[in-house]
């Protein structure tokens, strides 16, 4: 099973210019599109807190209602059962790298272990970028070096625009709390991946911390980064560990066709 993961709502104001929907045939066609291509989407139970990250595994038509079906996330079926959970919302990044939503009422049908669910009769594209976010490996840092000393954090999740870091040691909470105030600009940052024994490390020539907040069960300090310049070199070493981790994921939920 997948791990549930958490997005980052990046400051960002949308209008009602950023917004349209697509017709009833064009969403037909994109779910056969993320089936196909194992596209990862995000799922939110409104109202538990829960989200993971899932694909749809398969489409039918029952009843002349078209349903797809997911690949059921860690206890999905025990939250639906909650009496506080709310619609199914689900986002995903299509093949225009625009962000897709909809959302579907709580009554998923299950069959044989199986969850089977309507397809909406429409989806709502936001004309406006938006970025897949991934959980981080452990051990992923942001090393600030711009401040004397340099001050490491570490990465939650991330994605192509941004990352989630928290301090994790109280002795130097304060401190970096007086650095690490909401709107500040930096510079010169440096994120660092470790998978095995191999380390990747990517330069961010600027970034914004557009979001700070207090984990409620840890007690840590969480910091949200928008990337602001970026080398099209370095936004493609990012892309490429993006992708393996997609990969990675995949890999833990179906098996790769040749």
């Amino acid at each position: 099973m997948l791990p549930a993961w958490r997005a980052i709502q990046v400051d960002c104001r949308l209008t009602m210019a950023d917004y349209g929907k697509l017709s009833k045939e064009k969403t037909h066609q994109l779910f056969q599109y993320l089936k196909d291509q194992r596209v990862l989407v995000k799922l939110v139970l409104k109202g538990t807190g829960f989200e993971a990250v899932t694909v749809i595994t398969g489409i039918r038509s029952q009843n002349t209602q078209p349903q797809f079906q997911i690949d059921c996330p860690d206890d999905f079926q025990i939250v639906l059962k909650s009496k506080d959970c709310g619609n199914l919302y689900f986002e995903f990044n299509g093949q225009d790298k625009v962000l897709y939503t909809f959302e579907i009422a709580p009554n998923p049908e299950w069959q044989r272990g199986e969850v089977w669910i309507p397809i909406p009769d429409e989806v709502d594209r936001i004309q406006r970028r938006r970025n897949f976010r991934l959980k981080a490996p452990m051990g992923t840092e942001l090393i600030l070096r711009q401040l004397e000393p340099p001050l490491k954090l570490a990465v939650l999740d991330f994605s192509l625009g941004g990352l989630l870091c928290v301090v994790e040691s109280a002795r130097e909470r304060i401190k970096k709390n007086l650095m690490l105030a909401r709107g500040r600009n930096l510079k010169n940052l440096e994120l660092l991946f470790r998978d095995k024994n191999v380390t990747t490390k990517i330069r961010i020539a600027e970034a914004t911390i557009v979001r700070v907040e207090t984990n409620a069960v840890t007690g840590n300090r969480q910091y949200a980064f928008q990337f602001k310049n970026m080398d099209k070199g370095e936004e493609k070493s990012l892309t490429k560990v993006l992708y393996r981790m997609q990969r990675q994921l995949l890999r833990q939920r179906l098996p790769l066709r040749e």
